[in-house]
């Protein structure tokens, strides 16, 4: 699951057009899973890595209990701590319950000039994780990240730098069975552009991304994961064209996307999974109109591996919906399948299928009921799946400029098979309460 807000901004630059713009229905405020995807963990109100979020009655938030902020010089500071408890019935695919005490502080730095276009984001995140009833489990994350964006020559160029220090554990996708959360860190340095306004608007972008990973213990053994880390790069085009022409809502899309990864650490009994692939999808996209927004691409992508693992050809998907039936509610809906690299040995990549559906409604003024289901899937050559399938209700609590109170509950069910073969299938139940305070 995708964490959202209060946790995550909610920055919008073009509503319910990409198809990370529907991903916060994909969970709710103090969500206990994460998915091992890393777009999970992005930094937000960062040019480079805030995502559009599309627009909801949380991001139509009254003045009165709009979040406070701090000026500082040209721009605004905004430190914020969401304290919660929480209880999971499997914190071990399965095998142990326990109580979890989060403390998660964040500070963010947002600077705007409206007239030039331009924009500066910082943030610094940690997210502290306390297991009652299990401390080995008990973990720390950090995030930090500063990115911009700038006019050249009538071209928008957004530059942004992050480093995120995580944790993995094994109810994630495509995760092992490891005893303890797998500590691992990515740096990832993102430059894209964009074309002054027109009928035929054009979108490059780079991405670079290395992976370390450190050392799990898996059945009594310790098991260095060291043989995944990666340096991946990724190179992109988007081209948008207005069908009936300029600042036309509805808009022909192609995204050409070419890349590779090279592995340098190697298990003496396995070969190097270095790739090179790449995509292409069509699509058709519905600027929001205060009713509708949505976009649909599809295509095909593929990689080729180095040595002896399975190429992959598949077909590819991102799609996104947001409907606003009137001013109190909200659905969103996103699709998206794409290939990843894998954790197990002796596998080069799997494809990724994740989809889900949420509604925001708001009950009162201050008072908003969420609900959602997602389905995550991963699919192994030779067709054997990893299944994590959720629900979850909750309700957020607008209590002032600077209190949010939420409540949770998630179910949860995880079906393995294939490279999971020998983890148990298992139900994973949730409840958390959280309280956000920030200036």
């Amino acid at each position: 699951m995708v964490p959202w807000a209060p946790r995550r901004g909610e920055v919008a630059r073009r509503a319910a057009i990409t198809c990370l713009a529907a991903m916060p229905c994909l969970a709710w405020p103090g969500a206990a899973a994460r998915a091992q995807l890393i777009d999970s963990a992005y930094p937000k109100d960062v040019p480079g890595f805030d995502t559009a979020r599309g627009v909801s009655v949380t991001s139509r938030i009254q003045d009165d209990v709009a979040w406070s902020q701090i000026p500082l010089g040209a721009g605004l500071l905004h430190p914020e701590v969401t304290e919660s408890l929480s209880y999971d019935s499997a914190i071990l695919a399965g095998q142990r319950p326990s109580w979890i005490v989060s403390t998660r502080p964040s500070v963010t730095y947002t600077s705007v000039d409206p007239a030039r276009g331009e924009a500066i984001g910082a943030v610094a995140s940690v997210d502290d994780e306390r297991y009652a009833q299990a401390p080995d489990q008990s973990y720390t994350d950090w995030t930090a990240a500063l990115g911009g964006v700038v006019d050249i020559a009538n071209c928008k160029v957004t530059a942004g730098y992050a480093h995120l220090a995580l944790h993995e554990n094994d109810n994630d996708l495509d995760a092992a069975q490891y005893e303890r959360p797998l500590a691992y860190a990515v740096d990832i340095l993102r430059l894209s552009g964009e074309t002054q306004p027109s009928r035929l608007s054009l979108r490059p972008s780079a991405d670079l991304m290395r992976f370390a990973f450190g050392e799990a213990t898996i059945g009594g053994a310790p098991a260095p994961q060291s043989y995944r880390d990666r340096l991946v790069g990724d190179l992109g085009l988007t081209l948008d064209y207005g069908i009936m022409g300029y600042r036309d809502p509805n808009q022909f899309e192609v995204v050409i996307r070419t890349g590779g990864a090279r592995y340098p650490n190697t298990t003496l009994d396995q070969p190097g999974r270095d790739w090179v692939g790449g995509s292409i999808l069509l699509g058709v996209e519905h600027d929001l109109d205060g009713v509708w927004g949505w976009r649909v691409a599809l295509g095909v992508g593929g990689r080729a591996y180095a040595n002896a693992y399975q190429d992959q050809f598949v077909p590819l998907a991102e799609a996104a919906l947001t409907w606003q039936p009137s001013e109190r509610t909200t659905w969103h809906g996103v699709l998206f399948r794409r290939i990843e690299d894998a954790t197990n040995e002796g596998i080069g990549g799997y494809v990724a299928t994740v989809a889900g559906i949420a509604a925001d409604h708001e009950l009162q003024r201050h008072l908003i009921l969420h609900l959602g289901a997602d389905i995550e899937r991963a699919t192994y050559s030779g067709g054997t799946r990893q299944t994590i399938t959720s629900g979850r209700a909750g309700l957020l609590w607008l209590m002032s400029r600077n209190l949010r109170l939420n409540a949770t509950v998630i179910l949860s069910d995880h079906q393995n098979g294939g490279a999971a073969a020998g983890d148990p299938s298992f139900g994973e139940d949730a409840v958390l309460l959280g309280i956000t305070a920030g200036l």
